[in-house]
């Protein structure tokens, strides 16, 4: 069974679970930094490690709060090392009413994600050929969730403005905070996001992202955590839609991990 790791987690989203080459380090200091360059070097020392070997999960998207009903979505991941990046690739199987789609993402750690994204156009149609997304193209939703492209490559850590501010409280945890600022939003983009780590551990508790008007728009967080074979696994995920009240859960399938 493979074993998840809340915090390698954030870094590439739900992408590639496992152990880190190097371990993030807890922050203990009582009155950290603030500031830019605090900010800047909390991500890079986040956007620094990299996964330790190959590593696959399944799991099942779960949509909720909309007038149409949306079915579950079986997702399947798989990671892929290579000698200076890796690679994600998400499949999400077809429903009755939608087609499969295929991501991959192509991770480094000094270089922002590349996006290949493919969809069939009905539930018993074939793929199309991937299209390589940079950016604010890869804003669109996967499976017809509330999770974007983007989200998958955590495009924020890779915007020129990131900021640490002074540490909070967030379900009942000391945290570190990462204020990330966006200076050219597209329509309908994240303008900024902030990300809460846990002080002790640095592993990731929430996160919130905002439009120009400082709306909060999208809220994620990691859900319940369940024991099994003696281990803590992350159980569930989810992604909460502040526009539209849609959320998101991805479920994982810890016994087959």
């Amino acid at each position: 069974m493979r074993r998840f790791s809340l915090a390698f987690f954030w870094l590439i989203f739900f992408a590639c679970f496992g152990r880190l080459e190097t371990p993030l380090r807890a922050q203990h200091t009582p009155n950290p930094t603030t500031g830019p360059a605090a900010g800047h070097a909390l991500v890079a020392e986040l956007l620094s490690n990299r996964p330790a070997e190959n590593s696959h999960w399944s799991g099942t998207l779960k949509i909720s709060g909309r007038e149409d009903k949306t079915p579950p979505v079986p997702v399947d991941c798989q990671t892929t090392l290579g000698e200076t990046n890796w690679s994600v690739t998400y499949l999400a199987g077809a429903t009755a009413s939608h087609g499969a789609e295929k991501l991959t993402i192509i991770f480094s750690t000094n270089a922002p994600p590349r996006y290949f994204y493919a969809r069939a156009a009905g539930p018993n149609a074939p793929l199309d050929e991937p299209k390589s997304l940079a950016g604010a193209e890869a804003d669109v939703p996967f499976a017809g969730s509330d999770f974007w492209l983007s989200d998958f490559g955590f495009e924020f850590f890779h915007w020129p403005d990131q900021n640490r501010l002074k540490n909070q409280t967030k379900r009942s945890r000391g945290c570190l905070v990462l204020e990330s600022v966006n200076p050219h939003p597209a329509t309908g983009a994240y303008a900024r996001a902030v990300t809460w780590l846990d002080a002790e551990s640095n592993q990731p508790l929430q996160a919130e992202a905002y439009d120009t008007k400082g709306n909060a728009i999208k809220e994620f967080e990691v859900g319940s955590i369940e024991k099994v074979h003696g281990h803590y696994e992350v159980k569930n995920l989810k992604m909460f839609n502040r526009l539209n009240g849609s959320r998101t859960s991805l479920d994982f399938d810890l016994q087959d991990q």
